[in-house]
Formats: C-alpha cells, structure tokens, sequence
C-alpha cells in the first residue's frame, strides 16, 4: 500500500469511515481481542496487527487487504459503522420516477397480458392499460443510490402522469422516511412532500417506487398492491 497505514486508535476511525466495507461475522468474532484492548485511554496508543486464525500477525503494509477487513470488523463492534450501506432516503428513492423520459414507452408483453415487455433482473412491470387505463407513455434508465433503475412513466385519461420505478440489485436496498403502512402484511412506505406522493416497496426482492405530482397517495397504494405476478402483496 503506498499510504501509511492507520496506527492508532483514532486513525483507524477516520481510515473506516473512508471506506465502504462490510466484514463478515467471523472476522468480527476474531478480533474481539482488540477490542479488549481499548480503554477510554487508548486513543493516541499505537494499534498492534491482528492474529487470524493462528497465524503470525502481519505488518500492516503487507496485509493490507486483511487489515481493511479487520478495521471494518472492528468498526461494527465499537458502533462506529452502520453495519453496511446507509439507507437510501424516500425522496432519492423517488428521484428518477419525476424526470423526463429519455426512451419510448415498453409495449405490452404479448405472452403475459399483465406486464409489459420491460423487466429489471426479471421482474417486470406492469402492464394497466386495459384492466385500469393507465398506459406505459415512456421510460428512462437511472441510479438510485448507485444501482441501476429502470423507469417506465404510466398517465391516465385524466392526464395524471406517474413514475414506476425498479431497482436493480438484491438484496433492496433499505429505506429511510415517511410512513409505514401494510397491506395483506406487507410493508409499504408512504411520502407526501408537497404536491408529489410517494409510495416504496420490495417485489421479489427489488425496490419498487411509484410517485407522482398531484396523484393520491390512496391511488399509488391502490396501483402498487395490485397483485401483479411478482407482487409481495
């Protein structure tokens, strides 16, 4: 490594929250022997290399990649890491579904009548025309807290326009804000800012976003819990 590695207690802090790794449950049982070690005095104190699994401790500058691993652990013992990415707020969330479409609106899926022929990592989107009267009028790809999202935009005979939103990538990330409410158990998270409404949740492990400017947060729940193949609800 061509930086000088953390020595001390309070180095190892600002060198953890530099980086975004995420130690396995082993290696955070390894190095409860230096947790051991920290007293309200030991910042400042110079830090010794962790033993793993019996082997000689390494040098800091030679086991790099162990070290990194090692500092994350023990970061999540000490609460000083949240245990894995930060969730993702409602309104970034939301962001795409209210920007323009960049791509032409997916046409229905002719083998599955309740889709359309746009899917992320399999699951697809919903296709509402004939059954609701909202139709697909365009689309757009995005990122939603550094994933891959597509987004296909719905309008209705009144002109109401929304954003259906699929992120890619599973596990879903985690959602922070507004208010929780369930529907046949499942979680929907609920958002009102202004004239937009926003509604999140997760279909086969994916987050889902629906929001719209001026739309009902009683009509985004009503599209989003319709039991579409896929649907958690």
């Amino acid at each position: 490594m061509s930086e000088r590695p953390p020595r001390t207690e309070s180095e190892m802090v600002e060198f953890v929250r530099s980086i975004d790794a995420q130690a396995p449950a082993d290696l955070h049982r390894r190095i409860e022997a230096l947790v051991e070690e920290r007293s309200p005095r030991g910042r400042g104190r110079p830090l010794r290399a962790p033993t793993f699994g019996g082997l000689p401790s390494l040098d800091w500058r030679i086991g790099g990649a162990i070290a990194i691993f090692a500092i994350a652990a023990l970061a999540l013992v000490l609460g000083l890491s949240g245990g894995g990415s930060a969730a993702l707020d409602v309104r970034e969330a939301s962001s795409p579904t209210v920007r323009p479409a960049t791509m032409p609106a997916p046409a229905e899926n002719p083998r599955r009548p309740t889709e359309l022929a746009a899917a992320v990592d399999g699951v697809a989107f919903p296709y509402w025309k004939d059954r609701i009267g909202w139709r697909s009028i365009g689309a757009r790809t995005d990122r939603v807290g550094g994933r891959a999202a597509t987004v296909v935009f719905y309008a209705n005979g009144r002109g109401q326009r929304i954003g259906y939103a699929i992120v890619a990538g599973s596990p879903s990330p985690r959602i922070r804000g507004g208010v929780v409410v369930r529907r046949s158990g499942t979680p929907y998270r609920l958002l009102t800012a202004g004239d937009l409404h926003v509604v999140t949740w997760v279909r086969e492990d994916h987050l889902c976003v629906i929001a719209g400017t001026g739309v009902s947060s009683a009509t985004l729940l009503g599209l989003a819990s319709l039991n579409d193949r896929g649907a958690v609800a």
